[in-house]
């Protein structure tokens, strides 16, 4: 059972920027959000949930782990940036309403750098999978200043 933290808490972005609702479990090198879609999301458009979005919504789930293992062991959120993706297959795009429960599985992490493997699922079938690279920098979520 993982400790309870708001969204906002381990991530360092805001709304309407924010594309996971909450982190369901996190252990060792996995971690689970989940994130129902609203029709106002930024990333909806024509009754659609974007690629992009579902992208975004990857590397947030990397982020609200990350911002978990910083939280439990009193140190603060850091931003991360995507600095590459591969094998990004999109299978659908969810529409707004559906609930995306997002899988990342941490590859490698050496110094600042993570590399994954993340797969979204909605109405349990796969939306889509990739493998990301993600970095870690110095800047501290502005909520730790």
């Amino acid at each position: 059972m993982i400790q309870h933290f708001t969204i906002e808490e381990l991530l360092p972005h805001r709304h309407p920027f924010i594309m996971v609702d909450k982190l369901i479990s996190c252990s060792g090198y996995l971690a689970t959000t989940e994130m129902t879609i609203k029709e106002n999301n930024l990333f909806c458009s024509r009754g659609y949930f974007s690629e992009a979005g579902l992208l975004e919504n990857m590397a947030q789930t990397c982020a609200a782990r990350l911002g978990y293992k910083s939280l439990i062991n009193k140190m603060s959120v850091k931003v991360g940036i995507i600095g590459a993706v591969k094998n990004f297959c999109v299978y659908f795009c969810p529409e707004p309403g559906d609930r995306l429960i997002t899988n990342i599985e941490i590859e490698h992490e050496v110094f600042n750098a993570i590399i994954l493997h993340s797969e979204v699922h909605c109405n349990g079938k796969t939306a889509a999978t990739c493998h990301m690279k993600l970095f870690l920098t110095d800047i501290e979520s502005r909520d730790n200043e």
